[in-house]
């Protein structure tokens, strides 16, 4: 039996096998997210030590300045948290089986006959996953992946919720043809995430935003991290897609041919 994988508790990627972590933290990219990360606690203490030194009376900057750190440390502290919330998903999503479906012959004439590609998300991600479109708000965000990703160039819906409550969905064997079920779109989701890893949006983004933001009130990194949530496609998302492809709301007539 392979070992299992883990996610980095310093950049949140996934790694394959848990035994290369240690590995992985010596890369670029993780080195970059705990660079920046560094950099920016370091500046805030700096800062700091500077204000008491030379002026005491700055009390209230200093107070703002202790409580950026403690946001950031927090921030850590999240990171670390939801690494292990998607190690324990990954863990779930191995060991459990799809099922096939009960109301096959119904639910074929309402999904499309386009089956999602696992092997085409990434490339299709990349031109979906933009710069501008990681600024759309959170419900924009979800609509947009699911116009782009979740629909066939009629808009037919590649994928639908078979119970709202439960959050279980079905969607086209890409290989069989078959129905199969993804309970919270676990299987799914880790695809869209490995796939909306995108370095270059991700670097392009920052850089955007510590522009916009310079001279201002709003720190550009914690609002980096704030939109880079949406890539997480969590439960908000979940139930976004649950809304938008519930067959309830689908016509009774296309469901009884």
């Amino acid at each position: 039996m392979s070992s299992k994988s883990t996610n980095c508790d310093i950049c949140g990627a996934t790694v394959s096998q848990i035994k290369n972590i240690y590995s992985h933290k010596k890369t670029d990219k993780c080195l970059t997210v705990k660079k920046i990360f560094e950099q920016k606690y370091n500046e805030y203490i700096n800062k700091i030590k500077q204000l008491e030194i030379n002026d005491k009376n700055l009390e209230n900057e200093i107070k703002y300045l202790k409580e950026k750190i403690i946001l950031l440390e927090k921030e850590n502290i999240m990171n670390k948290e939801k690494a292990e919330e998607y190690r324990k998903i990954v863990e779930k999503s191995a060991t459990k089986t799809t099922v096939k479906n009960n109301y096959t012959n119904n639910y074929l004439n309402l999904i499309s006959q386009e089956p999602i590609r696992f092997g085409e998300l990434s490339k299709q991600l990349k031109d979906v996953v933009t710069t501008n479109s990681l600024m759309f708000n959170e419900h924009e965000f979800h609509e947009h992946i699911v116009d782009n990703i979740l629909k066939d160039e009629n808009g037919k819906d590649k994928i639908l919720c078979t119970d709202i409550n439960r959050k279980n969905f079905s969607y086209k064997d890409e290989t069989s043809g078959e129905l199969i079920s993804d309970p919270e779109l676990e299987r799914l989701r880790e695809q869209l995430k490995k796939g909306a890893d995108i370095k270059s949006v991700k670097r392009e983004l920052l850089n955007k935003l510590i522009e916009q933001y310079e001279n201002t009130e709003i720190d550009p990194y914690i609002k980096f991290y704030d939109i880079l949530k949406k890539l997480e496609f969590g439960n908000p998302f979940i139930d976004h897609v649950a809304k938008k492809t519930y067959i309830k709301t689908k016509s009774n007539n296309a469901i009884l041919e």
